[in-house]
């Protein structure tokens, strides 16, 4: 099985070659060319019509949603001037979180999942270019990821609106690192109902419940803790794409970054330690049935043996012919029973702990 960020490459595997995912759907293009005062928007069917939007004067935002049409992708990339390797690592998913500098613009991959979010379920990847004037986001197809994004564009008074392509960078970056909040504290709600179920009633199928979060959280640290990285780096990157008074805002989504982080972290290590305290509780529980069984067994061997004795049949037994035989023989069973369980119970075998 390929570990979720490994990737599957066919027979051409020269650098800056493009595997298209065999599910993705064709590129749709929708852009967004704005400044202060105006906004224009709308969908894109040639990406000839993308020339113009390479050299405008006003910032341009160009989202494609789907890359199941790599001559259309290559059309793109020759018009927006993309290197061949950030195309690549665009289009081949899924990649580890990056961010690297390119002579003609940067590019960032981060990954953010969905909700709800199963173990089984992939961490869907967004690739982000920064370029002088416009930014170009890639996307497996449509995620829902920037609506946010693009509902805050349209409002005349946003920030967005008023900043340049950078600032448009770092909303998308954290509207991507956003996406994991719901998530994490969905797994934090379901730990909390284990426990408590666990400290009730702890059963096999909560370790398996338990197994399925542990599972979940592993993804997630595996794709987030690079995104981290990444992060980091861009707001240590020297560019002239990322100007000093949006590095403060790309740091606080890197804040956030590591805030997920850790929470993941304190989430590995609850369920952790909870699915040591449920097999302790289950082994526990086993070991008390198997001691009660054990000491059930324990009265019943001296009966068995006086029963044994006097279902014998000798003709000579001298109890055969008393009147007081039988009682006399229940009676001594049930005082070496009766005697076995007091002395179970003052070694504290039953009933509590050894008496002093």
């Amino acid at each position: 099985m390929v570990e979720d960020n490994e990737i599957q490459f066919g027979s051409d595997s020269r650098p800056g070659a493009l595997h298209i995912p065999s599910d993705s759907p064709p590129p749709q293009i929708r852009f967004m060319e704005y400044d202060s005062d105006t906004l224009v928007e709308g969908d894109i069917d040639d990406p000839e019509e993308l020339r113009p939007y390479s050299t405008t004067a006003k910032t341009t935002w160009i989202d494609i949603q789907g890359l199941g049409d790599e001559a259309r992708l290559e059309a793109i990339g020759d018009i927006l001037a993309i290197h061949s390797l950030a195309l690549a690592d665009a289009v081949n998913i899924p990649q580890r979180a990056k961010a690297q500098q390119y002579p003609a613009h940067v590019v960032i991959i981060l990954r953010a999942p969905r909700e709800p979010f199963r173990a089984g379920d992939g961490v869907p990847q967004v690739c982000i270019l920064l370029a002088d004037g416009y930014v170009v986001s890639f996307q497996e197809r449509y995620f829902g990821f920037f609506d946010d994004v693009r509902l805050r564009m349209r409002d005349r008074d946003s920030t967005l609106r008023s900043e340049g392509p950078a600032y448009l960078v770092h909303a998308l970056i954290d509207a991507v690192v956003d996406r994991y909040y719901p998530i994490v504290d969905a797994l934090a709600d379901e730990l909390d109902e284990l426990e408590s179920q666990i400290l009730s009633d702890p059963s096999p199928e909560l370790v398996n419940r338990l197994h399925q979060i542990q599972r979940r959280v592993t993804i997630l640290r595996r794709v987030a803790r690079p995104q981290v990285d990444a992060i980091h780096h861009l707001t240590r990157l020297d560019s002239d794409f990322v100007p000093d008074a949006v590095q403060i805002f790309l740091k606080d989504a890197e804040d956030h970054a590591q805030q997920i982080m850790g929470r993941l972290d304190a989430l590995r290590e609850m369920a952790t330690d909870m699915m040591g305290a449920v097999l302790a509780m289950l082994g526990h529980r086993q070991n008390e049935v198997m001691k009660v069984l054990t000491l059930v067994g324990s009265i019943f061997i001296p009966l068995t043996f006086i029963a044994g004795i006097y279902g014998m049949n000798f003709e000579y037994m001298p109890e055969l012919k008393s009147r007081s035989g039988y009682p006399y023989a229940l009676g001594a069973m049930a005082f070496i029973a009766s005697a076995m369980v007091l002395f179970f119970r003052f070694r504290g075998w039953i009933g509590g702990s050894k008496r002093d």
